[in-house]
């Protein structure tokens, strides 16, 4: 017992969010899979952790611009013998990577979790581009080890002397396979629940309620298929900012019997068994989860052309531009209905998207590290 304390790699993983975007998703996962006989992984997050499951070891954390109560919680952690940090985010927020070295941290791990900066506030995206950019130029000097879950989130975020360093790794986003068994039975038995007829159509999208996923323009498609297909639904999986200005959009345009606003929900794998066709129309991502998660299920999916090609590991997931709303109409209503089930996870699996083979990497990575 005390040689396995004594050999604990301890790793803190920041930050997590309690809106459960595909970022904190990744590291509720990781945490959930990883080999808790070896490592121990703090989560820590701006929120409080009582918005999360109590199976996770959650600390707070004041926001980084808070820069001496921030140094303190590092010291405090470094202190525990915590001695590796992993740092999750969509653009380079130097702040807290600079706050964590000053307070001696060794290890310092940064992960691109996207390709561009979701925030439509002018003045605030300002800040944050300029950030980004003199982040970028001190990276080399920082950060031990840089990890993309995309080759265009790897180039957004590092610097090409990063990426071709032999402290680069391109990790891409996995799911656990295991858990993507089409169940068409519990499908009908959602339906049911919402009051949506079998031969419906439903369409689906999974995403917070922010600029990036382009809600406004879901909507649009959504209307389009309304005009050809009466009998159609359109699920909306999550939460966030801009979902009353979205429920206002389908208000006026007198939709909103079709449309099911569904919030956060934690069984969104029992949700998509009811969705004909997936659709992400982004302004930009990562490596979304949910393209990989629709092919795993053997759903349709169409993403926009702006999402890294990536995604596209069977011909279930469609590209397309996001600039008319009708073609994407047109993509939906023509693959409704003549969608034969296959299975496509062993597939999904060789292509290096299953979650037991990327946590192993991961896991290697911070072992490399001690």
């Amino acid at each position: 017992m005390g040689d396995n304390i004594l050999t604990m790699i301890k790793v803190i993983e920041l930050p997590i969010d309690k809106d459960m975007g595909g970022l904190t998703s990744y590291v509720l996962q990781l945490y959930r899979m990883i080999d808790k006989k070896e490592f121990e992984l703090t989560l820590l997050s701006y929120d409080d952790p009582q918005n999360f499951d109590v199976n996770y070891n959650v600390e707070t954390v004041s926001r980084p611009y808070h820069i001496i109560q921030f140094y303190k919680k590092m010291k405090c952690l470094l202190s525990e013998e915590k001695n590796i940090i992993h740092f999750h985010q969509s653009y380079v927020n130097i702040i807290p990577i600079l706050i964590a070295k000053l307070a001696g941290f060794k290890t310092i791990i940064l992960h691109a979790h996207s390709s561009s900066i979701d925030d439509n506030r002018k003045i605030i995206r300002f800040l944050k581009t300029g950030l980004h950019k003199v982040g970028r130029f001190l990276l080399p000097y920082l950060v031990d080890t840089y990890i993309g879950c995309s080759t265009k989130a790897s180039e957004w975020m590092f610097p090409r002397k990063c990426i071709d360093s032999d402290s680069y790794y391109l990790l891409h986003n996995a799911i656990d396979l295991d858990l993507y068994d089409r169940n068409i039975n519990l499908g009908l038995e959602v339906r049911q629940k919402f009051n949506i007829p079998k031969d419906a159509l439903v369409v689906g999208h999974i995403g917070r309620f922010t600029p990036v996923k382009n809600h406004p323009f879901i909507i649009d498609i959504f209307k389009e298929v309304l005009k050809q297909n009466p009998n159609s639904y359109l699920f909306l999986l999550g939460d966030g900012v801009e979902r009353h200005k979205i429920e206002s959009l389908v208000k006026l345009a007198a939709i909103s019997d079709k449309v099911i606003f569904m919030g956060y929900v934690n069984n969104t794998v029992d949700i998509m068994q009811a969705i004909d066709i997936m659709i992400l129309p982004s302004l930009f991502e990562g490596l979304p989860l949910i393209a990989i998660e629709s092919q795993a299920l053997g759903i349709p999916i169409l993403v926009s052309d702006t999402i890294t090609q990536e995604v596209v590991l069977t011909d279930l997931c469609s590209i397309l531009p996001i600039d008319n709303p009708k073609l994407w109409a047109y993509e939906i209503i023509s693959k409704f209905g003549k969608n034969k089930y296959i299975d496509y996870r062993t597939r999904i699996k060789e292509l290096g998207y299953d979650s037991s083979v990327a946590i192993k990497k991961i896991e290697n990575i911070y072992k490399g590290k001690q």
